[in-house]
């Protein structure tokens, strides 16, 4: 037996869950990987100290800024996913700015890739990992905006 919703109803609902669950999966990613990296734990990257603590990011400002620019873009991209769920956000206009901050995402990690991309010992640093794949998550969740009908 078929319900008597309409099939457009039913795509862009798939659609707009689909976009909020990528864009939350890629701000999650995103954080965690930032953290890492700014901490140190479980692993230091090759060409970054671990931030001492909170006094250290102003002076540190110019190294870190890349991961800052990240995790700032991750904090929007939340913003943008919340109100994308909540419909307070046009789908179109929610899908241009989850792929520009996508893409920010990506050029700041991979800007800060040679710094950040392995650990100490050599090996790849998988919080960096982390970063990209929630970058190209984020971007994901803005191309299946794109999706929703209006």
């Amino acid at each position: 037996m078929k319900a008597d919703i309409p099939s457009g109803a039913i795509d862009g609902r798939a659609a707009r869950l689909s976009a909020v669950a990528f864009g939350t999966f890629g701000t999650g990613l995103v954080l965690a990987g930032v953290i890492s990296i700014a901490t140190g734990i479980p692993r230091q990257a090759y060409n970054l100290a671990p931030l001492g603590g909170p006094a250290e990011v102003g002076r540190r400002l110019g190294e870190i800024s890349p991961l800052v620019a990240a995790a700032l873009a991750a904090v929007v991209v939340a913003a943008i996913v919340l109100m994308l769920a909540t419909r307070r956000l046009r789908p179109l206009v929610a899908a241009s700015e989850l792929i520009v901050l996508g893409a920010a995402i990506e050029v700041c990690v991979l800007g800060a890739s040679g710094r950040i991309g392995y650990a100490a010992d050599g090996s790849v640093l998988l919080a960096g990992i982390f970063c990209l794949t929630g970058g190209v998550s984020v971007l994901a969740a803005g191309l299946l905006a794109a999706l929703v009908p209006e």
